[in-house]
């Protein structure tokens, strides 16, 4: 290869020579390309032609220095293993591309210091709008959605604290207490006196309200609580499956078992099989998160809407992206899980 061929393979192609090839006006290349304003359909496909005839590639840093826009937006969320954010990242990328943009996930691991991260990089301008699925309700997430000026949707998969808060945010709800509540009350309806509880992780906004709604509803049906009936695990299947050993071994053992999400409850399924009980001949199992092993397994749980959270989201995104001129009533959407009953809770007693 001669040193003349290796520069013309480096050469960076320009948007003028798209617009020579093309037979057109700079500033009709660059409608054409971005989607700006009103090109004919024959120009536009002249146009692409011609770049990718030359391998033109647009100069994104360039574009957003002069637009403000990246034409990019973020997705973050806690957890990577739940299936439960699969149907959520769909909706939302769904929305993404049929408004011409494209869309980062970002993984926080539900620690605050990464949930801070993305909001930076909002700041930052390297996306002009966030969805964040968040654990953290601290002051410091709030100061840096105020200081980014730019559309956030929360949601911390409960029921949003922030919620009507007035901060310059849109909220997405998903009634988790009434979720577990509805769950218990199902067992009670079973016949259980006796029912267990897998709380999550302590110290986390979502298993708190999970967790208050499981003893309201003992006390609301008058049973009795106890501390060993409640073990508090990383939210993990494994953390399930370890919890569940332990309810299943004690000598005064739990009838049913309310899981505060499905990796648990599988978990927990596993672990009364392995010690030779029956779900629910031995044992009932709720979880919630709704899962396609749920269904496999017939563990009753709860449907939490994630495509619908994901959807609302994504529409409150970009309606916020399209009226950010504009001094327009942030929203707070509140969706509410539905029990699925299954097996698992059904001919127990």
């Amino acid at each position: 290869m001669t040193e003349n061929s290796r520069e013309d393979r480096n050469k960076k192609i320009t948007i003028t020579e798209v617009a020579k090839r093309a037979g057109v006006s700079v500033g009709t290349v660059s409608h054409a390309l971005n989607n700006v304003g009103y090109v004919n359909a024959a120009t536009k496909e002249k146009v692409q032609k011609a770049a990718e005839e030359l391998g033109y590639v647009p100069n994104r840093a360039g574009r957003t220095l002069k637009t403000r826009k990246t034409g990019l937006i973020m997705m973050a969320i806690p957890d990577t293993s739940n299936e439960i954010y699969f149907g959520m990242i769909q909706a939302m990328l769904t929305v993404t591309k049929q408004n011409g943009y494209s869309m980062l996930l970002y993984y926080t691991n539900g620690d605050m210091q990464e949930e801070l991260k993305t909001l930076q990089l909002l700041k930052e301008h390297v996306v002009d709008g966030l969805f964040l699925v968040h654990f953290s309700y601290d002051q410091r997430i709030l100061d840096e959605i105020r200081q980014s000026n730019r559309p956030v949707v929360l949601c911390g998969m409960c029921n949003h604290l922030w919620a009507n808060s007035l901060e310059p945010f849109d909220t997405v709800s998903i009634d988790v207490y009434e979720g577990i509540y509805a769950a218990v009350r199902h067992l009670v309806q079973m016949g259980h006196q006796k029912i267990g509880y897998l709380a999550g992780k302590l110290g986390t906004e979502v298993y708190r309200q999970r967790y208050q709604a499981y003893r309201d509803a003992l006390e609301e049906f008058k049973l009795e609580f106890r501390e060993d009936y409640v073990l508090w695990n990383d939210y993990s299947e494994i953390g399930g499956y370890n919890s569940g050993r332990t309810l299943f071994q004690l000598s005064d053992r739990p009838t049913a078992i309310c899981a505060s999400n499905d990796q648990q409850a599988i978990g927990c399924w596993q672990a009364i099989r392995d010690l030779g009980g029956k779900v629910p001949a031995d044992m009932a199992l709720t979880g919630l998160d709704n899962l396609n092993i749920s269904n496999i397994l017939n563990i009753t749980s709860l449907n939490m809407k994630e495509t619908s959270v994901g959807e609302e989201a994504a529409r409150l995104l970009f309606w916020r992206l399209a009226h950010e001129d504009g001094e327009l009533e942030y929203q707070n959407i509140y969706l509410r899980p539905e029990l699925v009953v299954r097996e698992s809770t059904l001919g127990s007693l």
